[in-house]
């Protein structure tokens, strides 16, 4: 009879262990989590790298995924960015306030600029609570924007800035442009302006009005001026055609009386005029009897 062989003890871990394994792991992903080591850059966006010193780098982080155990990320949209303006009274050149101006402005920043723009304009970045993304000097184009505008606007006359609108957002925008530049070339790209909103003062709204008018009033009394005379000439001409008609009736009648006489001929020359040649007696002549 054989005897059984020994079992091998199946080695366990112990609880203790089990325990500080589990405490390593949970403390890594609240470590994660509190700190953040990765940090993801998406399209229309570029990172702007600051050191734990606050130090700005030069080169900006681009798209895809970037560790930050050493620093931290900020993104900066390098879309088109809309600037609203509204509720503006700049004076004309007259120095007559406007009762509203409202326009927009879309300016883009060159990517490898932001982190200049970043550093340079820290107090004059926006910042997209709901996204977390910041806005390139945006309070710096604003206030360029109302300057820009107030000059633009004081070389019009408030009787002819209304009918000027496009005229007047050329010269904000390449004002505008030519201000960024100076500080910073090559950095703001200002690709449009646009009006919405240009309401003159009341009192020369209703000049404009008052004027309008006048000038409508004008064109309807040049209008029937003009139809007036049109059918002048249709019945000048009418006419004209008409008394024609009656007078070469009249000469036929007056032709064919004078044919009905035996001593006239009717002869027509070139169909111009007529000839009358009068043939003497109607009755005719009796030859001279010859001598026998």
């Amino acid at each position: 009879m054989k005897t059984p062989a020994p079992k091998t003890p199946t080695p366990t871990i112990k609880p203790r262990k089990a325990l500080w394994f589990g405490s390593i792991v949970l403390a890594a992903l609240i470590l994660l989590a509190l700190f953040r080591p990765f940090t993801r850059i998406d399209t229309g966006q570029i990172g702007v790298v600051r050191t734990f010193n606050g130090k700005i780098a030069d080169e900006p982080a681009a798209v895809g995924w970037h560790t930050t155990f050493t620093s931290r990320i900020d993104k900066y949209t390098v879309k088109e960015i809309p600037v609203q303006l509204q509720d503006l009274r700049p004076t004309t050149k007259e120095n007559i306030s406007l009762r509203d101006l409202d326009f927009e402005i879309q300016y883009s920043v060159n990517p490898m600029k932001t982190p200049m723009i970043a550093a340079k304009y820290s107090n004059m970045n926006g910042y997209e609570q709901s996204s977390g993304i910041y806005i390139p000097a945006y309070m710096l184009v604003e206030k360029q924007a109302k300057s820009v505008s107030a000059d633009a606007v004081s070389r019009f006359e408030a009787l002819a800035i209304n009918a000027k609108r496009n005229e007047l957002e050329n010269i904000i925008r390449t004002n505008l442009q030519k201000d960024l530049d100076a500080n910073d070339p090559d950095t703001f790209t200002v690709s449009r302006v646009t009006i919405s909103n240009l309401l003159p003062d009341e009192k020369i709204q209703e000049s404009i009005r008052m004027i309008a008018d006048s000038e409508n009033r004008k064109q309807v009394a040049i209008n029937k001026l003009e139809i007036a005379k049109t059918e002048a000439e249709e019945n000048r001409v009418r006419s004209q055609s008409l008394d024609d008609k009656i007078l070469a009736e009249k000469t036929l009648e007056a032709l064919i009386k004078m044919g009905e006489k035996g001593n006239v001929v009717v002869v027509p020359l070139d169909f111009k005029g007529t000839i009358m040649t009068g043939t003497g007696s109607s009755r005719p002549q009796t030859a001279p009897a010859r001598p026998q």
